[in-house]
């Protein structure tokens, strides 16, 4: 079956191009061609390309593995911009880029300063019931913090599993594979906070 284009979104339009751009421009300057790409990234060319033509809107999963091909974070991928940050940003709800699970279920806001994404990274996270968001491991050393607004959360780590629940804070070695699934009935809300392994490690 043909896989469906997107609708464009007024909110989400803008991101996406600049997504798209991004992409297209990192894949040229490394001189990559789209097979070469989705060779690296194990992303069909079809979605890349689509991508680049802001015809689709990927998940989490896809940017992970395609930034990662290109050399680069999914943050810095979303915040890319050729002309220098201000130091302070005023964002407007349609500037906040916006990832979704591969259920399509959760929703990650990155809420964070993109240009200090090396050390941490903030993100306001929400989950349908049943929603699992799955995370590939952070640099070593790091650590996540999950604070728990409404709802109940069951995060895996490795071969741990701890609950969490609205009112509490869960810290966590994010340097394995680790996930955040929603096992309550109501649609549950955090924040989450990234320490990378940059910030609380000195630099030799």
């Amino acid at each position: 079956m043909a896989r469906q284009k997107r609708t464009p979104c007024p909110e989400t339009d803008a991101l996406g191009a600049k997504l798209g751009k991004t992409i297209l421009r990192l894949r040229t300057a490394d001189r990559l061609s789209l097979g070469d790409l989705s060779g690296m990234s194990g992303v069909a060319k079809s979605m890349i390309s689509q991508i680049e033509k802001n015809e689709t809107n990927p998940t989490l999963a896809t940017l992970s593995r395609l930034s990662q091909a290109l050399g680069t974070s999914v943050e810095a991928v979303l915040g890319a911009n050729e002309e220098q940050t201000a130091l302070v940003e005023h964002s407007q709800p349609q500037d906040i880029p916006v990832l979704h699970s591969e259920d399509g279920l959760c929703k990650l806001r990155i809420i964070g300063f993109i240009d200090t994404v090396q050390w941490v990274q903030w993100y306001d996270f929400t989950a349908e019931p049943n929603g699992i968001l799955e995370s590939s491991a952070h640099p070593n050393g790091s650590i996540e913090n999950l604070s728990v607004l409404t709802g109940k959360l069951e995060v895996s780590v490795n071969n741990d599993v701890w609950q969490v629940k609205a009112g509490e804070t869960l810290r966590y070695h994010a340097d394995f594979d680790h996930s955040i699934r929603n096992i309550g009935d109501i649609t549950a809300h955090a924040t989450m906070v990234n320490i990378l392994a940059a910030s609380i490690r000195p630099q030799s």
